[in-house]
């Protein structure tokens, strides 16, 4: 009998072993579409296809950080809902179509008469620490075309800074957004 409680009570210790972790929690942070104060919806929204590329080290879904030193890291328990050029793809596409101004459609559909392709290739999307360790701010990078008619090509260049004055992940998620939206605001600037 108690070898039976022994080899019970040996058991249950393993099994939670199983059900618990000293590791922290992941979170998944999620960015919101701009959407421009007044939306002057038109009768005929051009057809439009968004391209994001990144340069090699950001095609992750982690929340990276690079410090002076140039040493690329993440936060260690902080994801975004889905890989940087899928994520910005998205955010860039729901935005631009919330503008009235525009339908978002594939790329062969926006190769014919009439269609759009905004083509970005995103340089920066981490957090930038200092020697500290401390987060000092959020930089947005990209570079890239807008092509709507045949013969017009438009640069398309941004590169934002948002400085953060606090260490909680919400406040350097909301830099992200606030750096987000200005670059959304900058490329309705410039293509519309």
């Amino acid at each position: 009998m108690k070898f039976g409680l022994l080899f019970f009570l040996l058991l249950v210790g393993a099994c939670s072993g199983l059900t618990q972790s000293d590791k922290p929690a992941i979170s998944k942070w999620w960015l919101k579409p701009y959407v421009a104060e007044q939306v002057a919806p038109i009768d005929s929204p051009m057809g439009l296809a968004v391209s994001i590329t990144v340069v090699p080290g950001l095609d992750t879904d982690r929340i990276l950080t690079l410090s002076e030193n140039a040493e690329l890291g993440q936060y260690a328990s902080a994801r975004w809902a889905d890989h940087a050029p899928e994520l910005v793809e998205s955010l860039l596409s729901r935005s631009l179509q919330a503008s009235g101004q525009f339908v978002v459609v594939s790329e062969s559909v926006a190769s014919r008469p009439g269609g759009c392709l905004l083509e970005l290739e995103l340089r920066k999307f981490f957090a930038n620490i200092a020697a500290s360790g401390t987060t000092t701010g959020v930089s947005i990078s990209s570079y890239g075309s807008f092509q709507c008619k045949p013969d017009t090509t438009l640069v398309i260049q941004s590169d934002i800074s948002v400085p953060v004055a606090d260490e909680r992940m919400s406040i350097i998620v909301a830099a992200f957004q606030k750096g987000m939206d200005q670059m959304t605001r900058e490329i309705l600037d410039i293509i519309e």
